[in-house]
């Protein structure tokens, strides 16, 4: 079974920095690199939002359900922007 296919393998293009410093505008032409910290964070945010997305859809669907799993996106896309920024 070989690596999934979102998993990114190879170098980072032109548009990451190098620089773990980098002052970024808020529509990120380059974005930062990530220091091991901020990778971890990352990952933890992310595997978090996994667990509740899993629990999320043992609810049955409907409307609410719909509206709970966009705001866990968001909130998680938002964090992320912050946490890359």
């Amino acid at each position: 079974m070989g690596q999934p296919n979102h998993v990114f393998e190879g170098k980072p293009d032109g548009r990451q920095s190098e620089d773990v410093k980098e002052k970024l505008s808020r529509f990120r032409p380059t974005y930062r690199a990530l220091s091991d910290d901020d990778k971890a964070l990352h990952d933890a945010i992310k595997a978090k939002a996994v667990e509740l997305e899993e629990l999320f859809e043992k609810v049955k669907d409907g409307r609410y359900k719909a509206l709970s799993l966009t705001a866990l996106e968001e909130a998680v896309m938002w964090n992320i922007k912050q946490l890359t920024a």
